[in-house]
């Protein structure tokens, strides 16, 4: 079959490889439908990933949608599940599950094999009449609703949300569902423009009560702490690279009592909800797909994006 492959930061091919088979009962080959790239594929690509992909060469790409080759239902699949058995998910922390890993790659390819500990839990049917291409938005947008839980946002509370990409206006969509009052912070005046789409408003998010950082940088971080209400929250949403090192002002934290917590991942109550979320047309989450490529239309997207690329199709079979 032919699959994306990475073979180290700025080094995607498209090859020849063996197509994968059930190993043990519960696994499942899926026929890829439609993958959908995201931010997390672009920093992969660009400088490898701590947590996303194995040693290279690896599988590539994790959000999609396909066919349980089997059944011939069209199903959705998490990258991951938790073994429910753990330290951490005893105590409800299934993200930090010991046993999460290896995620889930191999999008980016004909077929995948989704392996019975994942397909147990988190290998989902897609409703009648959803688009692939809007089904496999299922894995962002439960990561998303994990973080505004993990943000503890009330209804009420103004939520300033900094990066308007396909994250953050998701970001935008959950906590407008939860009650809260979205601000979009920063991006480019395109993407602003979007942000009333996603029951956001933009904004500078001064003051905010809580402050979501979605751009993925240093500075970002920074801009959160500095934005956020004495007593707020600051949500680090966005992953930077393992060395990357981030000033605080301990007078905030201290003093003005503002607490800074992360958030990663999504557990499976978040993947559910996120698919009946897509389901339920309280957004145009298919507005985020601006483009579509073939596996050999990857590498050069992700290197050098067009000004209006927000996520694309990835079109693997047929």
């Amino acid at each position: 079959m032919r699959a994306l492959v990475f073979h180290g930061p700025g080094d995607l091919r498209v090859e020849d490889v063996p197509r994968p088979e059930p190993q043990a009962d519960g696994d499942v080959l899926v026929q890829v439908e439609v993958a959908l790239t995201d931010g997390t594929d672009t920093k992969a690509f660009r400088r490898g990933h701590p947590v996303l992909l194995g040693s290279p060469p690896s599988a590539f790409g994790h959000e999609l949608c396909g066919v349980d080759v089997a059944s011939g239902r069209r199903v959705v699949a998490a990258n991951s599940a938790p073994c429910g058995a753990c330290d951490a998910c005893r105590r409800g922390q299934e993200t930090l599950c010991a046993s999460l890993l290896p995620l889930l790659n191999g999008a980016y390819a004909e077929f995948v094999l989704v392996p019975e500990r994942i397909a147990r839990v988190n290998l989902l049917p897609v409703p009648a009449g959803m688009p692939a291409e809007l089904a496999a938005m299922v894995e962002p947008l439960a990561c998303c609703l994990h973080g505004v839980e993990a943000a503890g946002v009330q209804a009420g509370d103004t939520v300033a949300v900094i990066g308007l990409g396909p994250i953050g206006l998701m970001l935008c969509a959950c906590v407008a569902d939860a009650g809260g009052w979205p601000i979009g912070v920063g991006s480019r005046p395109e993407r602003r423009a979007l942000a009333p789409l996603f029951g956001a408003e933009p904004g500078d998010g001064a003051g905010a009560d809580v402050v979501i950082e979605a751009a993925g940088s240093a500075d970002a971080w920074q801009l959160a702490l500095a934005l956020v209400r004495p007593g707020g929250t600051v949500l680090a949403f966005g992953g930077l690279p393992r060395d990357a090192r981030v000033e605080v002002d301990p007078y905030r934290i201290h003093y003005e009592e503002v607490t800074l917590r992360g958030a990663f991942h999504h557990a499976p109550r978040h993947v559910r909800a996120a698919l009946a979320f897509l389901g339920s047309g309280a957004y145009p989450f298919e507005r985020l797909i601006t483009h579509q490529v073939g596996l050999e239309g990857v590498a050069g997207l992700l290197a050098d994006p067009p000004r209006d690329y927000l996520k694309a199709a990835v079109v693997v079979s047929g």
